[in-house]
């Protein structure tokens, strides 16, 4: 997954019951996150050898499919969970690794998107996530009509061709983001076919659009933001 990438804070020296390493640094003060969201909840934040783990809790009624950390450097990590097939329910804690180095960062947590798309946080940091995934799914619909037509030919080599030729580079009026999420779309698919069995070719093809039939559907329809 990536990365996809995110405020008062309590820290301590270990977390019971979590199972995590915690390290002690001399001198260096844990970075204070700002959460812009009033959706999650900051929990702890505790040092690592790589690093901070900084875990949050979902304190709504709605499942967390994305979230964003940034950085005062223009940095940011965003986590987007519809491409794989978990969410954040009400009530669960995750957590987020901050780099070594991010005391000098000033961190904050800036918006998490839920699974009928709308978001809590940075409006403009929610919008890029929302052109991405809407990247995405154009993209998607496209690449599981090739690989239908595929799986009845079985021609490895033409599907190839007809994959490397989907576009990349966003549509008049669409952000840089939407064209993103095409080209995201567009690499998945090319790695998945590199790794799919040649001895039972129009199975795997089958299979692999079903696969990102599903992954459609995980993308919802863009609602405006209550």
């Amino acid at each position: 997954m990536k990365s996809y990438t995110f405020k008062v804070l309590l820290f301590g020296l270990a977390l019971i019951g979590l199972g995590t390493a915690s390290y002690h640094r001399p001198g260096l003060q844990a970075p204070s996150v700002m959460n812009k969201t009033k959706s999650v909840e900051i929990i702890s934040l505790l040092p690592t050898d790589r690093g901070y783990d900084l875990l949050l809790r979902n304190i709504t009624p709605k499942n967390i499919t994305g979230y964003s950390v940034a950085f005062n450097n223009g940095a940011s990590t965003t986590v987007d969970l519809t491409v794989g097939e978990r969410v954040i329910a009400p009530g669960d804690q995750f957590t987020m690794h901050l780099p070594e180095g991010v005391e000098m960062l000033q961190p904050s947590f800036r918006y998490v998107i839920f699974d009928d798309d709308t978001g809590d946080g940075d409006p403009n940091a929610i919008l890029e996530l929302q052109d991405r995934r809407a990247g995405r799914r154009e993209q998607l619909r496209r690449i599981v009509s090739m690989l239908n037509t595929a799986s009845a030919s079985a021609n490895i080599e033409q599907l190839k061709t007809d994959l490397q030729s989907l576009p990349e580079d966003s549509a008049a009026g669409r952000s840089v983001y939407f064209a993103l999420g095409m080209r995201n779309a567009k690499e998945d698919v090319l790695l998945e076919v590199g790794k799919l069995d040649k001895s039972n070719l129009r199975a795997e093809l089958t299979k692999l659009a079903e696969k990102n039939n599903k992954r459609i559907m995980r993308l919802p329809t863009r609602q405006s933001n209550p």
